[in-house]
């Protein structure tokens, strides 16, 4: 019995390094790939939505192998689904490279989206040509390559050929091609080709046009016209009460001007303080400016005379 101990000893520690060996490899529940041409750049738009296997331990570390053609990621985002996805504290980290770039993301949730600008696509005049490749290192148990052909473009052709094709409201065409399982270090490519006679992306032809016309029968919209008696009302009222403000002023102004001045009478008035005063030489009243005779005792007034 002692001597089979150390085979078991053996054995149980093989067994243990495979079991860690396997848990240790990422691998990809799905895939998917949206590559879009000239979309609203001269260059090539590509979408990455990727699920992780669901054995996978998180956190986790994943490195993408991209073109070398690849610009630095634009948007990196994790979620716990795919509808959730956040770029909000994520970290990644993009290394240059002449054969192949590659993106390190650290998935603290199963499901990762990220994009990206390739100047992959070659131009020669009208004629297009974009070779898209999966450059393998993990496992994917479904892959789905999906293609926006450009506005403005003609003559599309796709090796291997898309399924599935259909238009968008945009006037997009969209093809696709899946996949099932790749294994690890397994390439996949797509070579497309088209024509089309303008540098201008895509989006500068989109025209912005309303789900509903544009009529009293819209939600949350009414028709001018059925406000214009108000409106016209409204402005009745308020010409009446300026008119009025300025009639009641002008009244006041009017009156003012009319009202006579306070007349005083002659014999109200203080005598001048420089005026001769005369008294009658008869009773020694004083008389009035003007005054010929005393108007109490009727005695004739001698103005001046000694």
């Amino acid at each position: 019995m002692r001597k089979w101990f150390p085979v078991f000893a053996l054995l149980t520690i093989l067994l243990t390094a495979i079991h860690a060996k396997a848990q240790s490899v990422v691998g990809f529940s799905s895939v998917d790939v949206s590559v879009w041409p000239e979309y609203d750049t001269p260059t090539v738009l590509v979408i990455y939505k990727i699920t992780l296997a669901p054995q996978t331990t998180l956190p986790v570390e994943i490195t993408l192998r991209l073109p070398a053609t690849v610009q630095k990621p634009n948007a990196v985002a994790v979620g716990k689904t795919p509808e959730t996805v956040s770029d909000k504290g994520v970290e990644f980290k993009f290394v240059p490279g002449a054969d192949f770039a590659t993106l390190t993301i650290k998935a603290t949730d199963p499901n990762i989206q990220m994009e990206y600008y390739d100047s992959g696509l070659s131009k020669n005049g009208a004629q297009r040509q974009y070779v898209y490749e999966w450059l393998g290192g993990f496992p994917v148990a479904n892959f789905r390559f999906e293609l926006r052909e450009p506005l403005k473009s003609s003559n599309l052709s796709v090796d291997p050929v898309l399924t599935n094709t259909r238009l968008d409201s945009d006037g997009f065409q969209f093809g696709e091609r899946k996949v099932e399982y790749l294994k690890i270090g397994q390439k996949l490519s797509f070579t497309i080709n088209y024509q089309r006679n303008t540098d201008s992306p895509s989006t500068s032809f989109l025209q912005v046009e309303s789900t509903l016309p544009l009529d009293q029968n819209v939600p949350g919209q009414s028709a001018f016209i059925s406000y214009l008696p108000w409106a016209l009302g409204g402005l009745a009222v308020a010409f009446l009460f300026i008119a009025g403000g300025f009639y009641w002023a002008s009244g006041r102004a009017g009156r003012a001007i009319s009202r006579p001045r306070k007349r005083h009478s002659a014999a109200s008035e203080e005598p001048v303080e420089d005026e001769e005063q005369v008294h009658c030489a008869q009773c020694g009243k004083r008389a009035q400016p003007g005054d010929r005779f005393c108007r109490a005792c009727g005695a004739r007034i001698r103005r001046g005379e000694a």
